[in-house]
C-alpha cells in the first residue's frame, strides 16, 4: 500500500498556489503525484532528472567521468576547492546548469506539443478551457504545472556528507586522492571504501549533517525551478520518486564519494541507502524532516516489512499502522509497504509460478 498524508500534501499544493478547497480535492497522479482533480493539467513527470551527474560534474571541473568529455561548466579541478562552501558551491552550479538546459529542452516540447496536438477532448474534461478559451496546452486549465522527478538525492547527500566530513573537516584525504579513488572505482582504495560506506554519516540514521545537506540540496532545487518560465504560465514542481531509472541512472554514473561502486543502482525514491544500517524508526524521523513544501511533486518512500516467523497478520498491520502513524505525525509526506522477506524475494526469481500474487511495489 502507498500511504499519503494530507496534513503535508494539501499545505505543499497551496503553497504552490492552490486554493485550500481545491488542494484538499486531490489524488495521485501516476505514481504518487499530488494533481486537484479537474482543474489541474499537471504533466507530473515531464521529466527525471539526475541529482548525481552535477555531482560528478562538480568533482571533474564539469566532465562528466563516464561520458569523458566537458558537459557542464568549468567549475575548478579537484585540488582548487579550500573548503566545503566553496565545492557546494560548484555542486549548485553544475545542478543549476543541469536544471536550466532540462527546463530549455521541456518547453519547445511544450511548444511543439501546442502546435502539433492539441487537446480538445481532454480539454473539455477540465474547469478552464471554456472560460478561458484556451486549449489546455496552452494553459487553459485553472492550474498548469510540470513535475520533475529529482532521482538520487540519498546518494547526493551521502556522497555530500563524506566530502565535508573526511576531506575538510577531518582532512583525513584531499579531494584529488577522493577523485582518484573514484576513478579507479576504489580497486586499490579498498580502506577507503569501507570507511565511506561505514564511518560517515548516512541519510536515514537521524542525524543533522545528513538533514541539513538534504534541506540544503531541496531548497536550491526548488528555487532554482520556480525562477524558471513555464511554457503554460505555471511551475516546475520538484518531487523525489524514480521509480526504476535509479538503476539506468546508476549505469551510467562513476563510483560515488559515498563509497557506491562504479555502475550500481541509485538509492531509489527518497529511501535511505542499505548502507546506513540505520533503524527504521530513524529513517522516518529522517525523511518526515525534510520539508513537504519543497517537494510539492510528493516523494515516494520505501519501507519493507519483515514478518517474524510467530507474527499474526493482525500483528504485521498493527505495527505498520504504527509507523505510518508516527511518521505522520512528524509531518511525513508519502510510504510505501513492501510486506515480504529477501528469501521470499529470491525463491520467487527460482519458482515464479509458486508466486502468482506476490505484489511488490517499486514506485507506482
Amino acid at each position: 500500500p502507498s500511504l499519503h498524508n494530507d496534513a503535508a500534501v494539501v499545505p505543499a499544493l497551496v503553497s504552490q498556489g492552490f486554493s485550500l478547497e481545491h488542494a484538499r480535492d486531490w489524488t495521485a497522479t501516476g505514481c504518487v503525484e499530488p494533481t486537484s482533480c479537474g482543474r489541474h493539467f499537471g504533466h507530473t513527470n515531464c521529466m527525471m532528472l539526475n541529482l548525481v551527474a552535477p555531482l560528478e560534474m562538480a568533482l571533474h571541473d564539469g566532465v562528466h567521468p563516464v561520458l569523458g568529455f566537458q558537459v557542464g561548466p568549468q567549475t575548478g579541478l579537484a585540488e582548487s576547492f579550500a573548503d566545503y562552501d566553496s565545492f557546494w558551491q560548484a555542486y549548485q552550479s553544475q545542478l543549476g546548469w543541469v536544471i536550466d538546459r532540462s527546463v530549455e529542452a521541456n518547453n519547445m516540447l511544450g511548444h511543439a506539443h501546442q502546435v502539433l496536438k492539441p487537446s480538445p477532448l481532454f480539454s473539455a474534461l477540465f474547469d478552464g478551457p471554456m472560460q478561458s478559451g484556451k486549449d489546455v496546452t496552452r494553459g487553459g486549465a485553472i492550474y498548469n504545472t510540470s513535475g520533475t522527478a529529482m532521482v538520487g538525492l540519498t546518494d547526493v547527500v551521502d556522497s555530500l556528507a563524506a566530502i565535508e566530513r573526511l576531506v575538510f573537516d577531518e582532512q583525513q584525504l584531499t579531494l584529488a586522492e577522493l577523485v582518484r579513488a573514484l576513478r579507479a572505482d576504489f580497486v586499490g582504495h579498498e580502506t577507503l571504501a569501507l570507511q565511506l560506506g561505514r564511518k560517515v554519516p548516512k541519510f536515514g540514521q537521524g542525524d543533522e549533517l545528513t538533514t541539513r545537506i538534504a534541506n540544503q540540496v531541496q531548497a536550491f532545487v526548488l528555487s532554482r525551478f520556480q525562477e524558471q518560465e513555464h511554457y503554460r504560465g505555471g511551475r516546475y514542481l520538484p518531487g523525489y520518486w524514480s521509480m526504476s531509472n535509479h538503476v539506468a541512472f546508476g549505469l551510467l554514473s562513476g563510483a560515488l564519494p559515498s563509497g557506491r561502486r562504479k555502475g550500481k543502482p541509485f538509492t531509489p525514491g527518497l529511501t535511505p541507502s542499505a548502507s546506513a544500517g540505520a533503524a527504521l524508526t530513524s529513517q522516518l524521523r529522517s525523511v518526515a524532516a525534510l520539508e513537504a513544501e519543497r517537494m510539492p511533486n510528493n516523494i515516494a518512500f520505501n519501507v519493507k516489512v519483515v514478518p517474524g516467523a510467530d507474527d499474526s497478520h493482525r500483528q504485521v498491520v498493527d505495527r505498520m499502522t504504527a509507523f505510518a502513524a508516527a511518521y505522520f505525525d512528524l509531518g511525513g509526506m508519502q510510504i510505501q509497504f513492501n510486506v515480504t522477506s529477501t528469501d521470499t524475494l529470491l525463491d520467487a526469481m527460482e519458482n515464479p509460478d509458486g508466486y502468482r500474487d506476490l505484489l511488490v511495489r517499486i514506485s507506482g
